[in-house]
């Protein structure tokens, strides 16, 4: 009746499962401890023994973050096989910072065999070397990814499987406390999915013979977490705010060798379902970091996710649809060597993976390239993953170690939803004094980032705005206020990022409260909760005081006291920092969801009011100037042809002060000519009513489809305008079409603005279609004398019908225009420019001129189609923030919530 194994797994911050097998049946108590002298300790069972001699104890009641010692009594204690464990740190949920171990693949001989493998199970000293260091890192776990052993067991046999485990917690084939893999076992606790030399031969599958026994014996060894399926292996666990996925890679696996079609499966449908249901209800439990735990590799080689290209295919898509894509890593084994890539490497998915491999296995590897950290092939190799939970952020630390040395490492930080703490000031949560703070001392406007061993980066922001609550001094700067940072990235091409991230965080352009205090004396129901506050958490004041902006105050905690004092006073002083910065962008899950006043959009940077409004106007004409020969991005739109999203709308701006909110986006003229009109061209869908100048009103109509100009004589000037549009800087776009190709001399469409059609003075950008079948584009104004500012260096070749799409911009006292040809591509830079300060305001329109020597056969008609005209037109609600006053022309407009990129 000899014990010979202790296992423990399936741990939470309460319980845990303890499994331990004896040679013949018993039954027996376990004892639990929080010392190793097992003083008081907790008694559980005694339970019989079931399948195989083993035991199971559902030990619970257990405190959080708390070493456990254990012996089996079945009559005796057992000392040579005393175990211990530890609970997890928090509870599922909660913040959480721990280390847990990682590795698989144990027990092939070959490439760097060093003896100590008897059956194709492993006695190596690594063993040795992980139990050390596990006890003096405090592994909260060890998660064993796959090849337990190397024995290939390729019938279906309950007792070769028995007896591999056997040797896995024993060695040598008789009961063996002193085994160096099973006092590893027993000095902590481990989550285990196989891989496929420990379920079945080299690549099994789900046709392997000995699926049924694997999976069996499974069941009555392994201390496993809770099974959705009764034929695989895939299990979840929390801790913290990280959820863990570990996959069963091969019970439901189709072949390798099967065609790559989209039904073909490593997972199954079944294990694929229940994961999709877990990641989308995570969120819900305050899991914020996903760990998935896959014992096949992702990338490269055989036997891999790249024998499964639809399904890989698949999975990017699950993560992303259930909002887990960017707050991921994958922790794999199987190709004998620590290798990490960092994850924009990763081509599928480009979220990071560590691979802790082999802890004792020869030492081939394949597929290097595809880790860009590094990829060293070796025995006696494992890695350790450390979470530190900061509130806002949540930073996974994968570090690879060659027996103790550390080879490689790599952070990934993924932004965490963070606890919301709000307060209401117009609720009296708040104590005196609360009010913005002259405060320079965390101003940092130059910060120099090193990277150790490498260069480095300074980043400096010395005029403007500072943030000291000054705004004489703000806006002449305020000096330096220097810093230098040493960091740990991975090129220097990451320094300017490190450096400028620390300037925006210290510079942001909002009042500083460095000191809440909290009124819990008259506020008692708010001390539970904030109680719980920890830094990094985010606090929410709303409703400040009259003499304050108005609006919600977003603060980051930073810390915070709780002191001393009369009898009667009971306040909490938090120390806080702007919060703002950590607003930083997302993408929503939907359209719908995007929300008017949340970070989940980019600012279009410099636009401006072009008219003043008062406090009571609903249309806001906008404009977005270029910056310099570049442009600036406008603002979406809900119609028009350029950037249209309606499901974006509503969302929210301000502008002095005011926040309003813009439920649509229009261009200032707008028109697709989807209408039928004779003798003019009606109405444009934006901008007003057209007016004709030249010929006859016969000349002019609009087919259903386009608006035409009509030539039925030579010499006369065909206009189009919209006399309701009055623009100083404009943007004008236009697809125009000529009929025939020219005979006797050329033919002459044109886009014009800043026009007055009465005295013929307008700039416009033209077209000049040649008898040779060439376009060629000039810049061009009239007084109403005409006079060429610049002409294009090349020319587009033309055909009968053709269409070209012309741009023509003003601002200020720059002139410039493109031209392409229809479905091409725009030009980046402008053809023609010129400065000129003739004309400073008009309307906008279009058109054209067939001169004396052209012979074509009249009628000439040239067609116009798509007509965009910016500035943009907003419609607006007011007063969002409870403010509604006059604007002056020329004000700033940006978003309320602009979405910060994150570091």
């Amino acid at each position: 009746m000899a014990l010979c194994s202790v296992w423990t797994g399936a741990t939470t911050d309460t319980t845990a499962r303890v499994r331990a097998r004896f040679t013949t049946a018993d039954s027996a108590t376990l004892l639990v401890a929080d010392n190793e002298a097992m003083t008081g300790p907790a008694s559980f069972g005694p339970v019989a023994s079931g399948t195989d001699n083993v035991c199971t104890w559902n030990v619970t009641g257990l405190a959080a973050g708390t070493r456990y010692w254990m012996r089996v009594d079945n009559g005796t204690l057992n000392p040579s096989f005393a175990s211990t464990f530890r609970t997890h740190p928090a509870p599922a949920g909660e913040r959480a910072s721990y280390i847990f171990g990682a590795a698989g693949d144990a027990g092939l001989t070959g490439d760097g065999y060093e003896g100590g493998i008897t059956n194709a199970t492993s006695d190596s000293l690594v063993f040795d070397t992980m139990t050390a260091q596990a006890a003096s890192e405090e592994w909260a776990w060890f998660s064993h990814l796959g090849d337990l052993h190397y024995k290939n067991i390729a019938t279906n046999s309950p007792a070769l499987f028995r007896s591999a485990y056997f040797d896995n917690m024993n060695y040598g084939g008789v009961v063996n406390p002193g085994a160096r893999q099973a006092t590893f076992f027993r000095s902590l606790a481990s989550t285990y999915v196989w891989d496929d030399h420990d379920y079945g031969p080299n690549d099994s599958d789900r046709t392997s013979a000995s699926n049924a026994a694997a999976n069996q014996v499974y069941r009555e060894w392994v201390p496993h977490y809770t099974l959705p399926s009764a034929s695989a292996i895939y299990q979840t666990w929390q801790v913290g705010r990280v959820l863990y996925i570990a996959s069963d890679v091969r019970s439901a696996r189709d072949p390798n060798s099967n065609p790559q079609a989209p039904t073909k499966t490593m997972l199954g449908s079944a294990q694929k379902t229940w994961m999709e249901g877990v990641l989308s209800a995570a969120r819900g439990d305050g899991a914020e970091a996903l760990v998935w735990q896959s014992p096949s590799r992702w990338v490269g080689g055989t036997d891999t996710w790249s024998d499964f290209l639809h399904e890989r295919l698949e999975m990017v898509q699950m993560f992303g649809d259930t909002g887990w894509l960017d707050r991921m890593i994958m922790v794999t084994a199987d190709m004998h060597a620590l290798s990490i890539c960092s994850g924009p490497h990763n081509p599928y998915g480009r979220f990071p993976m560590f691979m802790f491999a082999g802890m004792d296995a020869g030492a081939w590897s394949t597929s290097a390239a595809d880790y860009d950290i590094g990829s060293v092939a070796g025995r006696r190799q494992y890695g350790t993953m450390r979470v530190a939970d900061s509130g806002h952020t949540i930073a996974l630390t994968g570090t690879g170690y060659h027996d103790g040395t550390v080879m490689m490492r790599h952070t990934a930080y993924i932004q965490a939803t963070g606890r919301v703490f709000a307060l209401d000031y117009g609720a009296g949560h708040l104590s005196p004094p609360f009010e913005p703070t002259d405060d320079d001392q965390k101003l940092r406007n130059e910060i120099t980032a090193r990277r150790t061993d490498g260069g480095e980066y300074t980043y400096s922001k010395t005029s403007g705005p500072q943030n000291i609550n000054d705004p004489a001094e703000d806006a002449e700067g305020v000096g330096v206020y220097d810093e230098g940072i040493e960091v740990n990235v991975a090129a220097d091409e990451q320094l300017p990022d490190q450096a400028s991230w620390r300037v925006a965080l210290s510079t942001v352009d909002e009042d500083r409260y460095p000191m809440v205090r909290i009124d819990l004396a008259a506020n008692p129901g708010l001390a539970d909760e904030l109680t719980g506050l920890n830094p990094g958490d985010r606090i929410t004041i709303a409703n400040p005081p009259e003499w304050l902006a108005p609006g919600t105050i977003e603060l980051i905690a930073e810390g915070g006291t709780e002191p001393i004092g009369h009898p009667n006073d009971w306040d909490m002083q938090i120390n806080a920092s702007p919060g703002s910065p950590w607003l930083v962008g997302y993408v929503p899950a939907s359209a719908a969801a995007a929300g008017p006043n949340l970070p989940n959009r980019a600012d279009t940077g410099g636009a401006r009011l072009v008219t003043a409004v008062d406090d009571n106007d609903t249309a806001f004409l906008v404009h977005t100037p270029p910056d310099g020969i570049r442009e600036r991005a406008t603002w979406i739109q809900s119609s028009g042809l350029t950037g249209v999203l309606p499901a974006q709308f509503p969302f929210d701006l301000k502008l002095g002060g005011e926040v309003v909110r813009c439920t649509a986006c229009t261009p200032s003229a707008l028109d697709q000519f989807g209408r039928s009109v004779s003798n003019g061209w009606g109405s444009a869908t934006v901008g007003g009513a057209w007016s004709t100048s030249g010929g006859t009103a016969a000349d002019y109509d609009v087919n259903g489809s386009v608006g035409r100009h009509a030539h039925p004589s030579r010499n006369v000037f065909r206009y189009t305008s919209l006399n309701a549009t009055q623009l100083a800087d404009v943007d004008v776009r236009a697809s125009i079409t000529i009929p025939v190709v020219p005979t006797g001399d050329a033919l002459y469409p044109f886009v014009l603005a800043r026009a007055n059609i009465a005295t013929g003075a307008y700039y416009f950008a033209r077209l000049t279609v040649s008898t040779a079948s060439t376009v060629q584009l000039t810049l061009r104004k009239r007084l109403p004398a005409e006079t060429l500012l610049a002409t294009a260096p090349h020319t587009l070749p033309f055909t009968a019908g053709a269409t070209y799409r012309v741009r023509l911009q003003i601002e200020g006292t720059t002139v410039r225009a493109k031209a392409w040809p229809l479905g091409g591509v725009e030009p980046v830079d402008w053809e023609v420019s010129a400065t000129d300060t003739s004309l400073t305001s008009g309307t906008v329109g279009c058109g054209s001129f067939v001169p004396t020597a052209n012979t074509n056969a009249l009628p000439v008609s040239f067609s116009f189609d798509d007509l965009e005209v910016f500035p943009q037109v907003m419609t607006v609600t007011r007063g969002i923030n409870t403010i509604e006053k006059a604007h002056a022309a020329g004000s700033p407009i940006s978003l309320a919530q602009p979405a910060p990129v994150a570091l």
